[in-house]
């Protein structure tokens, strides 16, 4: 606090990538078909637009927090 350093965390649930989900394995697959409340994954400029924000002028007085961005995966769906 005394350098105006901030620490958060950024944890992101599904997302789409170049990858998809016909690369995962058994396991991972079952993971990958539960839907967040929103209905689908994220996209990694969604993610990305949260560390942005984060990062900037916005974010400044946050600090000490998990953010979690992942449509609503723990409310259920």
């Amino acid at each position: 606090a005394e350098f105006g350093i901030t620490v958060n965390c950024v944890s992101p649930g599904m997302v789409d990538t170049l990858r998809k989900h016909a690369s995962a394995t058994v396991q991972p697959k079952h993971h990958a078909d539960h839907k967040p409340l929103l209905g689908r994954r994220g996209s990694v400029d969604e993610i990305a637009s949260v560390v942005v924000w984060l990062a900037g002028p916005g974010g400044r007085f946050t600090t000490g927090q998990t953010l979690h961005i992942n449509g609503g995966a723990y409310l259920g769906g």
